[in-house]
């Protein structure tokens, strides 16, 4: 007879208990995972696939998307024709504008940041609305000081304010890349005796190549889904995404629309894996080249004069665009005078003000659960995840790769029956905001992930430390800055976004940006001004109480 409490039947007891606790494990992870997985399925995959599905639900598929090729070529062309011409005038004025900014002093430096960073807060339509204040037919400099018949209305008017918006965007990612960059590469080639200029072509170019590369490739991604800007200064030069916009909104031919939208796809699909390539690329030579010295450049000498003189002509544009946009609300014009106002302001109240207060709460919630969700999914793809994560990633970027106006149809088509039946309702938009900013959200913080110290997590877990004590010490801290930035940069896109929310705006439920668009299309530009004021505004106002916000959590001593 065996005895009952042998150390051999102890042992094969907790054996099976661990395997026991180890499988229970792995299943409620499974579990959690599927959770996670499944909003991403429904909310991202699904609306897409019924875009698709719509587009083909033809009797003949061949011939209907050629007749729509044929009949929207010119728009087409358009859409290629600005798109590429933005990128490449963005990506190199933000080239040598972010060389211009290393070679000023501290302030200048952060004069000329401050005024590059508005441009997160306010979308290219707000800077297409200043443009035609400023140099339009009846423009403050064209018209009103200078005497000019100016027609800014055309294919160059577009280009240009596309141009400048994103030269704004692309400038501080230069800056950040030449932060990062082995100043003594440049301080080597410059003792050997090159000059400047070969320094700059042999050894800078070649360095940031994969940065300047992704700047063509987002700038040029960007442009091709931006409607706002040819819709009110394109005048007859129509692209795809405004013909699209029409579309909808004039015949509501969702058909007609999606195949339109396959024909945007493919070159932003295309420009969207080539921005990804060389992205990737940029990153790695950023890690190589982390933690050296920086640029270091010599203001004196002669080459940097033509560029210090761009930079403060373009700084002078930039401080023009902001000035109208906070003052052409409060001016009133007679014949040649121009006279201080409060007469705008009482139309501004003949408006649905109470968009604000939605915009608001949609932007907010949008912003705050879309980060806490992106960073969830990225620390389960970086840390957990070996299988299946480049296929989740490219779920998550889908939303980043389709133009608004293509995801906002999409949810139109996959949200307007039962059971889901979301049409008309505040979800629909919260929803399509929560999920159109993932990608930005899941992208920061990945890089923060990937500096974070993993080794130091396991060396934690190895020693016996708890998941939430490991969270709270090694993790948090290192992700914080990048989630606080995350909420922010969604909360500001969310708050002024139009493509992929304009379609999804009911009777009863509307935005600040919706607002905006009818006193364009009225010609009332001062009460535009005032909108768009008002947009700006609010962002810096979240943007000082995340900041607070921010400093409060690190002064209470987070990870401590």
């Amino acid at each position: 007879m065996k005895p009952f409490f042998s150390l051999k039947r102890i042992e094969e007891n907790a054996e099976k208990r661990v395997e026991h606790s180890t499988l229970f494990s792995a299943v409620l992870f499974s579990l959690f995972i599927m959770l996670l997985i499944l909003p991403i399925l429904l909310f991202i995959v699904y609306p897409i696939f019924l875009l698709f599905w719509k587009a083909f639900q033809v009797e003949n598929p061949g011939q209907y998307f050629q007749e729509i090729a044929l009949r929207y070529k010119t728009a087409f062309f358009h859409s290629i024709e600005s798109s590429f011409y933005s990128a490449v005038i963005s990506t190199v004025l933000a080239f040598f504008l972010s060389y211009g900014i290393r070679a000023t002093g501290k302030w200048q430096k952060r004069i000329a940041l401050l005024l590059l960073s508005m441009s997160m807060v306010s979308p290219p339509f707000i800077s297409s609305l200043s443009f035609i204040t400023l140099y339009g037919r009846r423009g403050l400099i064209t018209y009103r000081l200078l005497g000019l018949s100016f027609d800014p209305y055309y294919k160059w008017g577009v280009i240009l304010m596309q141009s400048i918006h994103f030269a704004c965007m692309n400038t501080l990612f230069f800056s950040n890349a030449l932060e990062d960059f082995d100043g003594k590469l440049y301080d080597s080639g410059r003792d050997l005796g090159a000059n400047a200029f070969f320094v700059l072509k042999d050894i800078l170019l070649p360095l940031l190549s994969p940065a300047i590369l992704a700047s063509f490739f987002l700038s040029f991604l960007r442009a091709l889904s931006d409607f706002g800007t040819p819709i009110i200064i394109g005048g007859r030069y129509s692209t795809l995404a405004t013909e699209i916009y029409l579309q909808i909104i004039g015949f509501s031919d969702f058909s007609k629309a999606a195949a339109m939208n396959i024909l945007l796809l493919l070159p932003a699909f295309f420009s969207f894996l080539l921005y990804r390539m060389s992205m990737k690329k940029a990153d790695e030579r950023n890690k190589e080249q982390k933690g050296k010295t920086g640029l270091r450049l010599d203001s004196k000498h002669w080459m940097n004069l033509p560029i210090q003189f761009l930079l403060f002509f373009f700084l002078l544009f930039q401080l023009l665009q902001y000035a109208s946009i906070f003052l052409y609300g409060f001016l009133r014009f007679n014949k040649k005078q121009i006279f201080f106002t409060w007469e705008n302001m009482g139309s501004l109240f003949q408006y649905n003000l109470s968009t604000i207060g939605l915009s608001l709460l949609l932007a907010f919630v949008a912003s705050v659960v879309g980060s806490f969700f992106a960073f969830l999914l990225a620390y389960l793809m970086e840390r957990k995840m070996k299988r299946g994560k480049k296929l989740l990633d490219f779920a998550l970027s889908l939303p980043y790769l389709l133009p608004g106006t293509c995801f906002g149809l999409a949810y139109i088509l996959a949200f307007n029956k039962a059971p889901l039946k979301l049409t008309g309702t505040v979800w629909i938009m919260l929803f399509s905001l929560l999920f159109r900013q993932m990608p930005l959200g899941s992208r920061l913080a990945s890089t923060a992930l990937s500096q974070s110290p993993k080794n130091l997590e396991l060396a934690a877990r190895d020693l016996g430390a708890k998941p939430s004590l490991v969270f709270f010490q090694i993790i948090l801290p290192g992700i914080l800055p990048s989630f606080f930035s995350s909420v922010y940069l969604q909360f500001s896109q969310g708050l002024t976004t139009a493509g992929a929310i304009i379609f999804l705006i009911s009777a009863k439920y509307k935005v600040l940006v919706y607002t905006l668009f009818d006193a364009i299309n009225r010609g009332d530009y001062a009460v535009a001004s005032l909108i768009s004021g008002i947009m700006i505004l609010l962002s810096l106002a979240f943007s000082f109480l995340l900041g607070r916000v921010q400093s409060l959590v690190c002064r209470r001593g987070v990870g401590k």
